[in-house]
């Protein structure tokens, strides 16, 4: 008997591309679940379009709001992405093909992160590995501030998928630097005076030398280097703001 599978995805105000997810989506979709938590432009237009199951969640956080929308799913099988991932065709075909009684529990994607148009492979951008799809009844995502994901069971098998999804998180570079600086406020703990701020600075030439530098940043040229100033900026703040 063939398995199916439920799609899983959050969403606030993503008219501009989760028309392109929910298409490639429902060619592995038993069921497409969406948990809407009060969009004011046509994203619900474009949802019921595409025969989804529609829900309102006032926002719990990225976590615990990942996790209601589980809760939603009929089928054990769970495929969850973000509104502005895109799975390609490739990947369909392999997830059509895969064998679920195997014994493996979950399976993990790697994702193309794309900045307007532009394919980011360099920097460490890439491949990127994401556990999204698993057994619903023995996975969860972990409820923290920001940067959640799935936890499964004890001693579950996973397997890496070969084929990737494309992610179009970003329109430009400003718009990424926009939203790292609110991860790093969200993600900041308890204040701690204690804490020695030069490590922030620390923190900020680490990441420059390894996204810029030992991961090949530089291969794109300024971007490579706006990039890698971006997340440095982000390691620092996420420390610095804890102080």
């Amino acid at each position: 008997m063939e398995t199916k599978i439920s799609v899983s995805i959050i969403c606030l105000n993503e008219a501009a591309i989760i028309g392109a997810c929910l298409q490639q989506a429902a060619r592995v979709a038993d069921e497409i679940v969406i948990v809407d938590s009060g969009s004011t432009d046509k994203t619900l237009e474009i949802a019921e379009s595409h025969g989804t199951k529609i829900f309102h969640q006032d926002w719990l956080g990225y976590g615990k709001q990942k996790n209601f929308a589980l809760t939603q799913c009929s089928n054990d099988w769970v495929l969850s992405l973000d509104a502005d991932e895109v799975l390609t065709d490739e990947l369909i075909e392999e997830i059509k093909g895969l064998d679920f009684d195997s014994g493996v529990v979950g399976y993990r994607v790697a994702r193309r992160l794309f900045v307007g148009d532009r394919f980011i492979c360099w920097g460490g951008y890439y491949p990127d590995y994401q556990l999204r799809l698993f057994r619903n009844s023995q996975g969860a995502f972990s409820e923290v501030a920001v940067h959640e994901s799935v936890q499964l069971t004890a001693h579950a098998q996973v397997r890496d998928l070969k084929n990737p999804l494309d992610h179009f998180s970003y329109d430009s570079l400003e718009q990424m630097d926009a939203a790292f600086t609110k991860f790093a406020k969200l993600s900041t703990k308890k204040r701690n005076r204690l804490l020695n701020p030069l490590r922030a600075f620390f923190n900020f030439f680490y990441t420059f030398v390894y996204k810029y530098l030992l991961r090949f940043g530089f291969l794109h040229g300024v971007t490579g280097l706006r990039l890698a100033l971006i997340h440095s900026k982000y390691s620092f703040l996420k420390y610095f703001y804890r102080i």
